[in-house]
């Protein structure tokens, strides 16, 4: 029994020692030891910065890249911006009126009791939409030249200046050869009808267009050109809804085959064909 209680003693006598001797070692004792010591046997530790940089070589999130199609196109969204803000100015308070535009491409009642109560101020709903549709058909109408490569396209704001000066002549340009022929014809009010109709259909074709010009400039697709034409039939059936619309108003006056021909045939489809034989 005194055997075991002396040997319990000395083993705690030598591990305070032990403690002491470990407190009075300096950094530089350990150093000289790790000199000494061969560490070929050993693995050597991973550094902080390898962990860092291993983790910057192999993200665990991964995000989506898609080349832009049209680069230095920046001016570009400052117009579809404006476009956007145009539309968020007449959202709220001219929903009504908005409500009866649409309604009014398939019911002519209300087109007509539209025309009556025509007294739209400066800055009413009606000539922000013409605004939106002049903007966002020439830019349309840019990015599919451009998407198509044509041989003139250029990506920068002076061809789109260009675009747009040839959009606002050919539909400011058809309005005057129209009343030109109404004085001609005698048919003014009958003309002024049709060309309210068609301001009708310009402004609910804005509100289509401005998505798909949108949806072409941002959308993740590498050749967007599904929504291109997506939206050049949109176009082409509210061109025809608008024939339909004018062969009513003018059968109204009973005229002849021959005056139908020439207002609507010459004037709508002729000129667009023109367009088309010029661009392809």
């Amino acid at each position: 029994m005194g055997t075991d209680f002396t040997y319990y003693q000395d083993t705690i006598k030598a591990q305070n020692q032990s403690v002491e001797i470990s407190k009075n070692i300096t950094t530089a004792q350990v150093h000289r030891f790790n000199s000494h010591v061969d560490t070929s046997d050993y693995i050597p530790s991973r550094q902080h910065t390898e962990v860092i940089s291993e983790l910057m070589v192999k993200p665990s999130i991964i995000l989506p890249n898609r080349e832009r199609q049209y680069p230095g196109t920046d001016w570009l969204t400052v117009l579809i911006f404006a476009g956007i803000a145009l539309f968020a100015s007449i959202r709220y308070g001219y929903a009504k009126y908005i409500h009866h535009l649409f309604l009014s491409l398939f019911n002519y009642a209300t087109s007509v009791r539209m025309l009556n109560d025509k007294s739209y101020p400066v800055f009413h709903a009606a000539y922000r939409l013409e605004i939106i549709f002049y903007l966002a058909l020439s830019i349309f109408v840019y990015q599919g030249l451009n998407l198509i490569k044509w041989e003139s396209a250029r990506v920068n704001p002076t061809y789109f200046g260009f675009v747009l000066g040839g959009v606002l002549v050919y539909f400011f340009g058809k309005k005057l050869i129209y009343l030109t022929l109404g004085l001609l014809f005698e048919t003014q009010n009958e003309t002024r009808e049709y060309l309210f109709n068609m301001d009708n259909f310009n402004r609910s074709l804005s509100l289509i267009l401005l998505p798909i010009v949108i949806l072409v400039a941002f959308a993740p697709f590498k050749t967007p050109v599904f929504i291109t034409v997506s939206g050049l039939i949109i176009f082409l059936i509210f061109n025809l809804l608008l024939l339909k619309r004018g062969v009513f108003i003018l059968l109204k006056k009973q005229f002849s085959l021959f005056y139908l021909f020439l207002y609507l045939c010459t004037l709508e489809i002729l000129p667009l064909l023109l367009i088309y034989k010029v661009v392809v």
